[in-house]
């Protein structure tokens, strides 16, 4: 075997390793980023309203569904669900505390998805704030709303993300946002 032959076999051996070297790289940079955060949704979730006064008996509230998505992957919201329940302004016996220390008793909006059957679904993309409302009617006789809204990361999942939060009703129509 000469001299040349020799030097393109150590070549081709040194080929197939920096291939070899390449493929391993690539495999692991594409786990650590599947089984990593990386990869994962990472949205923070947060409640807002804001109330306008429609007459003296009724207000409107516009609840704010604020999702940030802080995570390099899009996320789709397909069952955000909100219930509110209110506080009523006097006191009695139908505005005791309960067992939590302050019971909400009015129902003003069941738990429903606010997500439309014709929408399918809100998509957040990577790096975005998105804010998705929805309005209520709130009676004058309610001075505290409290909003309870979550989703699921995945459809079949049973642990929602979640926020609560109490909101004080607005007396006026130029109050500012809660």
């Amino acid at each position: 075997m000469t001299e040349s032959s020799m030097l393109q076999q150590a070549k081709a051996i040194v080929d197939i390793l920096v291939g070899i070297g390449t493929l391993g790289a690539g495999l692991a940079g594409a786990w650590w980023f599947l089984y990593t955060t990386q990869s994962k949704p990472r949205l923070q979730f947060d409640l807002g309203c804001r109330f306008i006064a429609r007459s003296e008996k009724e207000r409107l509230a516009e609840l704010q569904f604020i999702v940030e998505n802080k995570g390099f992957v899009e996320h789709r919201l397909y069952d955000l669900s909100v219930s509110v329940h209110g506080l009523v302004r006097e006191a009695g016996p139908a505005n005791d505390p309960g067992p939590s220390g302050t019971d909400f008793p009015i129902r003003l909006f069941p738990k429903t998805s606010i997500v439309a059957p014709q929408i399918g679904y809100y998509f957040v993309r990577p790096g975005v704030r998105q804010v998705i409302t929805r309005v209520i009617h709130v009676p004058s006789s309610v001075s505290a709303i409290r909003v309870t809204a979550g989703f699921l990361y995945e459809r079949d999942r049973e642990y929602p993300h979640t926020a609560r939060r109490i909101f004080e009703v607005a007396g006026r129509s130029d109050d500012a946002d809660v």
